[in-house]
């Protein structure tokens, strides 16, 4: 691991537990083992180390292999989400659980989750990647259903995708305020609990 890699991952572990406000450029430089100055070789502010781990989080949703498979295209022509919308959602949540195994990942969610409310930049980055962008996907998920008769004629999607994404994003936030390190046994109930509800809500609305 080279340095800026260090200075990424001791930010984020300080950001995650302590806050992002709470945490100086001195402390991340006395915690990887540097000079405040040497950090400057690296990043031009505490600023920019937080665009940075958004940025790399970004890029995992948009270039994973397996997030971005083509069973995972939301289009009327996947026979997996037509066929067993039931299983699109699985694999979507096993590529989901996946990415999850990586530490580092579990803290930016919690930093995410934790921080919104005291800082106005990652407040905005959860609303438009945590909130916006999963919420369109799911609405067109159902709307992809309605449109091939697989759920109720009187279904609504917008509704339907808030109700589907609303209890992860609970699970997460009960998840981040117990932990400061998540464990990964509570990881894998998350993941069990959302795919039941999921499962729960979906069959709910389908046509028997």
């Amino acid at each position: 691991m080279n340095t800026k890699e260090k200075i990424f991952d001791v930010s984020l572990d300080l950001f995650s537990k302590r806050g992002y406000d709470s945490v100086s450029l001195r402390e991340i430089a006395e915690e990887v083992g540097i000079k405040k100055s040497s950090i400057y070789s690296h990043y031009s502010s505490k600023e920019a180390i937080l665009m940075d781990i958004f940025e790399y989080f970004t890029d995992l949703f948009e270039y994973d292999d397996l997030i971005n498979s083509k069973e995972l295209v939301l289009s009327e022509d996947n026979d997996v989400l037509i066929e067993n919308p039931e299983l699109f959602y699985h694999m979507g949540s096993e590529a989901i659980r996946g990415m999850f195994k990586e530490e580092r990942n579990l803290k930016i969610w919690k930093l995410i989750f934790i921080q919104m409310h005291y800082n106005e930049k990652i407040r905005n980055f959860f609303q438009k990647e945590m909130l916006l962008k999963p919420l369109i996907f799911w609405e067109n998920f159902f709307a992809i259903l309605k449109e091939k008769g697989i759920i109720r004629a009187d279904s609504n999607p917008q509704l339907l995708a808030k109700e589907y994404y609303s209890f992860p994003i609970f699970l997460l936030l009960e998840i981040c305020a117990k932990y400061d390190d998540i464990p990964e046994s509570c990881l894998d109930d998350f993941f069990k609990q959302a795919e039941e509800h999921a499962r729960f809500l979906l069959d709910c609305v389908k046509v028997k």
